[in-house]
């Protein structure tokens, strides 16, 4: 392995090197044996909805669907949500893969808003999916700059709701993350989404818009559901994180700072971690492996880690160009 990170030394993290390198293992196999998985069922009224206005976004929603479909074989429905802007070759990728692609155009958000943003708010198209495809009943948005790192088909068992998503815990506990939404798609839902767009003030986005609807009124799933890779940047823990590995649910106070994590905490944080935000260094399609463990030399291991297992991947699933390296 090229890293070298100048940590002190410690017992290795075996465990939770273990839990990414079966993924990879998954991976390497179902990719010998041709094996796209377990089939959706035709009948399932639950679909995963990803969404992409870029062709690197589009390669990090193929890494995803390639996960749900072979490391956790799910029984639900898979669609990706693009923009014009997305080529024809990753179209191509992703049905082969089995997802269905609806082509859509982004709402525009205001003039004055980041254009590092654009095509954000292509994911609120999700909330019309009745229209869509009336078939689908209900759906989980996902964000495509993340690694699912655990099945998430029980999601889709949990009561009816309008909406239920994880605490954008990195902020305070009453804000939402919309990186990733159990959604109920309706026309009520739909006509509150179009009003609030239609007024949209200078650099708010697709979490400002989820929070001013649902922001009262939304089931909180547990944090551990969308956790940012920057804690392993860091060495720091998330206020909700228990070393007993039940994540804490408690609601009554606000996040207390990051503390100090140790080796282990950090792996356990790993295993109690759902879905993992790439927000550490960049994107994983920005820098190659090496070039991480060059820029965050203190990092701990599994961080190189992570960002080795998308990039292993997304070698494969998506089209020749972006990612030909580790």
């Amino acid at each position: 392995m090229r890293f070298r990170p100048r940590l002190p030394r410690a017992s290795p993290v075996l465990k939770s090197l273990l839990f990414l390198a079966c993924l990879a293992l998954i991976y390497i196999v179902t990719r010998r044996h041709g094996s796209e998985g377990a089939r959706p069922e035709a009948s399932s009224p639950n679909a995963y909805v990803f969404y992409a206005a870029q062709d690197a976004y589009a390669c990090s929603v193929l890494v995803n669907i390639y996960l749900l479909k072979t490391a956790y074989q799910t029984k639900h429905r898979i669609v990706v949500l693009l923009s014009k802007d997305v080529s024809a070759k990753y179209q191509y990728y992703i049905k082969s893969l089995g997802a269905e692609v609806i082509k859509e155009d982004p709402m525009p958000l205001h003039p004055e808003s980041s254009d590092y943003y654009r095509g954000c708010l292509l994911k609120l198209a999700a909330f019309r999916m009745h229209e869509i495809d009336p078939t689908i009943h209900r759906i989980l948005v996902l964000d495509a700059d993340q690694l699912i790192l655990k099945e998430l088909d029980h999601l889709f068992d949990l009561p009816s709701t309008d909406l239920a998503a994880p605490r954008a815990y990195w902020l305070d506990h009453s804000f939402l993350s919309s990186t990733l939404m159990l959604i109920q798609p309706t026309p009520k839902l739909w006509s509150q989404i179009q009003q609030t767009v239609a007024t949209l003030p200078p650099y708010q986005y697709d979490m400002d818009i989820v929070n001013s609807i649902f922001g009262d009124t939304a089931v909180r799933l547990p944090s551990s559901y969308i956790v940012l890779n920057n804690h392993w940047e860091d060495w720091t823990l998330p206020s909700w994180f228990s070393s007993a590995g039940t994540p804490s649910s408690s609601t009554s106070a606000p996040p207390e700072p990051s503390q100090t994590a140790s080796d282990k905490d950090l792996q356990d944080l790993l295993s109690q971690s759902h879905v993992l935000h790439f927000t550490a260094v960049g994107k994983p399609w920005m820098h190659d492996a090496w070039a991480v463990s060059e820029l965050k030399p203190y990092a701990h291991p599994l961080l190189h880690r992570q960002w080795e297992e998308w990039r292993i991947i997304a070698m494969d699933v998506c089209p020749k160009g972006l990612i030909d390296h580790l």
